[in-house]
């Protein structure tokens, strides 16, 4: 179900009970909302350690603006819990912006160019838009009457439009918001208002001059051995050898195959989604919708 708020900020929203909206959620918070390759790692993530490992800080939640792969994988099992129950309506979100409005907010630069997917890399001010955004939900969930809220979300870049893809659940043992025997998953228009209202209010209190323009990650920190001295003497390794070449070929061949797989699912829901497609439309829409009423005789 789509639900427009103006041109700025656009919420798209669904509810997934059961299985109603394709795979498990598990699935989608793991391998398509948290990737790697269309998400960068928050500024505001702090390794406990000092070495960030692939997808740390990549997600946030309401209480927090960076969390672990560790807990993302964690808080997918835990939704994922929810969602095998069969009567849990779990709310799947993309928040997208305008591109002139993030200019207009401070999110990225003036001069920024988006020719092609992904050049809003790096380039974005991501610890205030994960602040409103969680300011933003916080609202909503507030006047949807959730008991317990918990969202995990993360920032886009692969495609032409900034955006956000936001899984919202209730982690309560028992259902409070009751639709018949199933939790309730419709949300009403005014809590998506107050949602992309919240947001923007957020966003202007937070606006400042100095934008990130690149991504500033703690280096990863690399052992580097030095060589000993042969001590032993020479035998014929060769057949051990052949050995590990055979056992990384399988590995390789395993890897390649996960890969297709998973590259065929996120090309499925990609199409799906197609964020670019509904933007484009949106805005054709809202030209029509201007042009008929500049057009519109003026009554008597």
């Amino acid at each position: 179900m789509i639900k427009e708020r103006g041109n700025k900020v656009i919420v798209r929203s669904q509810f997934n009970i059961g299985g109603s909206r394709g795979k498990s959620v598990k699935g989608f918070i793991t391998d398509y909302v948290s990737r790697d390759e269309a998400c960068d790692t928050s500024l505001a993530y702090t390794s406990p350690t000092g070495v960030i490992e692939q997808g740390d800080g990549v997600a946030f939640t309401l209480d927090n603006t960076a969390i672990s792969r560790a807990e993302t994988l964690r808080l997918a099992d835990v939704v994922d819990d929810y969602f095998q129950e069969g009567n849990r309506a779990i709310q799947q979100m993309v928040i997208s912006f305008a591109p002139d409005y993030l200019v207009e907010q401070g999110i990225v630069e003036p001069d920024i160019e988006v020719i092609k997917k992904g050049d809003y890399r790096g380039q974005y001010d991501d610890v205030r838009l994960r602040h409103a955004v969680r300011h933003g939900v916080q609202t909503m969930v507030d006047l949807e009457n959730y008991r317990d809220p918990q969202m995990v979300a993360a920032i886009q870049h692969d495609t032409l439009h900034l955006h956000v893809h936001v899984v919202v659940y209730e982690n309560y043992p028992e259902l409070s918001r009751l639709r018949g025997k199933e939790e309730k998953g419709v949300i009403k228009e005014s809590s998506f208002n107050h949602l992309t209202d919240a947001i923007d209010r957020n966003l202007t209190l937070t606006k400042r001059s100095v934008v990130p323009s690149e991504q500033k990650l703690t280096p990863k920190v690399e052992c580097t051995t030095i060589p000993k001295p042969n001590e032993v003497p020479a035998v014929d390794v060769s057949q051990w050898m052949r050995f590990i070449e055979i056992f990384k070929e399988m590995e390789e061949r395993k890897e390649r195959e996960h890969e297709q797989t998973q590259r065929k699912e996120l090309e499925t829901l990609e199409a799906e989604l197609n964020l670019d497609a509904f933007m484009a439309d949106f805005y054709n829409q809202q030209k029509k919708q201007e042009q008929q009423t500049v057009n519109k005789p003026a009554e008597r």
